[in-house]
């Protein structure tokens, strides 16, 4: 019986090769979804803290550091150093921030200034 089972396993594995053995691409067993991109998840957190910086009242804020988060990318940090400016173009406000995420703690400096419409645009948000 012991040769049988020898010999029938033998020519099971007669023809078998590497160069034979190929990936499937017929079967599709599940989807992830992609990856986001650092930029988008950089983007992301730039609207969070835009938004933050323009919603502050500013003569409460302006010289606290305010902790912010961003639960679609999981990052967090403070916004510090927040100084107003009103000029001919309009009102603007520059700030210094961190942002701690899985890559890292980096520190950003930006500014973000009202339109015309009173919507609030990030014109800078650059590391330091």
């Amino acid at each position: 019986m012991g040769l049988a089972l020898c010999l029938f396993s033998g020519c099971a594995m007669k023809d078998f090769g590497i160069e034979k053995a190929v990936p499937d691409q017929a079967t599709v067993t599940g989807s992830v979804a992609p990856a986001q991109p650092v930029d988008s998840k950089g983007s992301s957190d730039q609207t969070t803290v835009r938004n933050i910086v323009s919603a502050l009242n500013f003569t409460q804020w302006g010289s606290q550091p305010v902790p912010w988060s961003n639960p679609e990318t999981g990052s967090q940090g403070t916004i510090t150093a927040i100084a107003e400016k009103k000029d001919e173009s309009g009102l603007c406000r520059e700030f210094q921030t961190s942002r701690e995420s899985f890559d890292g703690v980096m520190l950003y400096k930006g500014e973000t200034c009202m339109q015309n419409g009173g919507q609030w645009t990030l014109k800078s948000f650059a590391p330091m």
